[in-house]
């Protein structure tokens, strides 16, 4: 008999890999993909046909310049089709790419450095451009203020240009419902304390929010008022696929069009999963190039109907991490509402192994309680499933785990 082995997309953006995972004698393999099958416009259709907006050429022409913010590169999709496009339709309504800023959405993120730019970006637009990458705490307007008291503090050089466009990926988000959409300006383009105030409900509960959650979503309400009040005129939202490939476009007002990419994404996203599995496996992929964006590869186990692991079960969170511990300005160790992490009490009764083969304990500390194990190889991971289940089991494997949105399996189907 052969010997079970889990199959893992590696290092979003820097590997993009496959490992192969053998387990011990005695584990079956039960894999929870994200459906992937629906299929939205193209680009070409998307642009065509915009959603409650102005065409890109009717929003140039009497303009001269323009400026495109776009998501960073810990979000999956690749940009550069997209900027490409947007590039040709600016300069036939008459704004060419020499007066076209592009500027990476950071939020609290760290900057992006001339090849991750040219990754996410593109080659005509790191050449013709003019690409700059949003500081929190510098070069700010003042906008007033939100219905909610939120300061509106937003990048200069895009609230300060003729023609303001936007370009991201809607996947599942665990406060915003899904990203895309508004969310490209607050957080992607706002200030510090824009920032705080809107990622503080995070922290303490009281946002409304949600995996999936999108109307009744005050956080995504507040983000998507601030956003409009900035004068963002038009997105693309790209919804990609488990291989960070687009599966659909849509191209028009922050909203409207955001709402539609969000109908593909259900569809996209939805994860078939039998709950109860001795062990879980959650594939920190595409989200698994820095240690703080790892914690939404428990999203899924988080947002299923029933607890994906059985009573005394293991939980294995593995994630490539090549680009280390990572950076956020808000929520990192040092950040204004960084907490020390704690036990997370969806896992109550359950054993939890990080593997990140890269990653130091010091790094693992930052964003995971004392409490958990951390295996830097993957024999110590198989040695904790056999102490916990000497005869086997049944693993429930989440290849790409950011991106799931769980449904119970009925028995049988």
């Amino acid at each position: 008999m052969s010997e079970a082995c889990a199959r893992l997309p590696w290092g979003a953006w820097i590997e993009e890999r496959e490992v192969e995972l053998p387990l011990p004698a005695g584990w079956s393999v039960d894999i929870a993909s994200i459906d992937g099958r629906a299929r939205g416009p193209s680009l070409a259709e998307a642009l065509a046909a915009p959603i409650d907006a102005p065409a890109i050429e009717d929003l140039a022409r009497d303009a001269r310049t323009a400026v495109i913010a776009v998501e960073d590169i810990t979000r999956p999709a690749a940009a550069g089709e997209v900027l490409d496009a947007l590039l040709d339709r600016l300069e036939a309504g008459g704004i060419p790419a020499e007066r076209v800023k592009v500027i990476v959405a950071l939020g609290g993120h760290g900057p992006m450095h001339r090849h991750e730019l040219q990754l996410k970006l593109g080659e005509r637009v790191m050449r013709e451009c003019d690409v700059w990458n949003h500081h929190p705490y510098e070069n700010l307007v003042d906008l007033g203020t939100s219905r909610g008291g939120l300061p509106i503090h937003i990048n200069r050089n895009f609230a300060e240009a003729d023609v303001r466009l936007a370009v991201g990926s809607v996947v599942p988000h665990p406060y915003a419902g899904f990203g895309g959409g508004g969310k490209i300006v607050l957080p992607g383009l706002a200030g510090i304390e824009t920032l705080e105030m809107n990622h503080r409900p995070a922290v303490t509960g009281l946002s409304g929010a949600g995996l999936g959650v999108v109307e009744g979503n005050r956080a995504r309400a507040e983000m998507e008022e601030i956003a409009l009040a900035a004068g963002l005129q038009a997105v693309v939202n790209i919804v990609p696929g488990a291989d960070r490939r687009a599966r659909g476009f849509f191209y028009g007002h922050p909203v409207a069009a955001h709402r539609r990419a969000v109908e593909l994404a259900r569809q996209v996203f939805r994860t078939p999963v039998r709950p109860g599995a001795e062990a879980v496996l959650l594939n920190a992929y595409p989200k698994d190039a820095e240690l703080l964006q790892v914690g939404n590869a428990f999203n899924a186990y988080r947002t299923c109907p029933e607890p994906p692991a059985r009573e005394g079960g293991v939980v294995i969170v593995a994630a490539a991490c090549p680009f280390g511990r990572g950076y956020h300005s808000v929520h990192g160790p040092g950040g204004r509402i960084y907490r020390d992490p704690i036990p997370r009490p969806y896992l109550e009764g359950r054993r939890l192994i990080v593997y990140a083969p890269l990653l130091s304990r010091h790094d693992v500390r930052k964003s995971f309680w004392e409490g958990y194990e951390h295996a830097r190889d993957w024999q110590r991971v198989c040695r904790g499933l056999e102490e916990s289940f000497p005869e086997g089991g049944r693993i429930l494997v989440f290849p790409t785990a950011p991106l799931a949105l769980p449904v119970v399996e009925e028995e049988g189907s």
